[in-house]
């Protein structure tokens, strides 16, 4: 209970924010676009929330209990074994970002996402349910071979929720801050380039948190000197891809397949 009263303060203050120095003209956000938005989040809260305690945390409590995966077979301390987990789930995350713009089944769950014109922090939220079960499920083998710490799960889920949020927000940042933060997380103007209506950009930028992974693996794109306030996916342009009815469907019909 204590994380989701921090990440939902986390996102309230951000949500007052942007609405007070927004970095985008504060206008562009249509009437509804938030709510849609907010209606993915609670379904995703209620469904993904429950199936990652039965699947993710069943696991790799019982892995704990066993003994099981590589860190349950080392020496090293409760901290050391911390750090690792966040820092293996982060990379995990990274190549399930890329596996989703790579296989066009995943990505038709998320393409919502990307259909998404305008980006707020409450744009964060906005992801088909069926692509955060997949996600989940996607994590078992490595956490099965590793044997990630509880602790390691729940802490990454804070800090993996709480980054989300601060890269998608329309919070004014200066210039030299964002770069400078940039250079080791994921920050709103990295991350604004990957929702470009461009392909080549688009196609990069794919970490969630640090920003390691994307210089690692040559998906990197440097900030310009604006950045873009064109989102979205080409050819999505109308307005029901905002509406909460229709992203919940959207995956299943057939025009909209990616």
């Amino acid at each position: 209970m204590e994380r989701l009263i921090l990440m939902g303060g986390f996102f309230l203050l951000l949500f007052i924010f942007e609405r007070i120095v927004p970095q985008m003209d504060r206008n562009i956000v249509r009437k509804g676009h938030d709510i849609s938005n907010l209606g993915l989040g609670a379904v995703n809260l209620i469904l993904g929330r429950y199936f990652s305690l039965f699947t993710v945390y069943a696991l790799a409590k019982y892995l704990e209990n066993m003994e099981f995966g590589l860190m349950n077979m080392t020496t090293f301390n409760f901290k050391t074994k911390l750090i690792l987990g966040v820092v293996f789930l982060d990379c995990i995350n990274y190549w399930w970002h890329r596996l989703l713009h790579r296989i066009p089944f995943l990505m038709r769950f998320h393409s919502v996402h990307h259909t998404d014109r305008l980006l707020n922090v409450s744009s964060a939220l906005r992801f088909h349910f069926f692509e955060v079960l997949l996600g989940h499920l996607f994590k078992l083998p490595f956490i099965f071979l590793t044997g990630i710490p509880v602790e390691a799960l729940l802490l990454y889920d804070v800090i993996f929720n709480m980054n989300v949020y601060f890269h998608h927000s329309n919070i004014r940042i200066s210039r030299s801050l964002d770069m400078f933060i940039s250079k080791f997380i994921v920050t709103p103007y990295i991350h604004r380039i990957h929702h470009s209506l461009k392909w080549k950009e688009s196609n990069s930028n794919f970490s969630s948190f640090l920003i390691l992974w994307d210089k690692i693996f040559g998906t990197f794109f440097p900030q310009g000197k604006i950045s873009t306030a064109k989102y979205g996916i080409p050819g999505y342009t109308q307005e029901k891809y905002q509406h909460f009815t229709y992203m919940i469907k959207q995956p299943f019909i057939e025009e909209d397949r990616k």
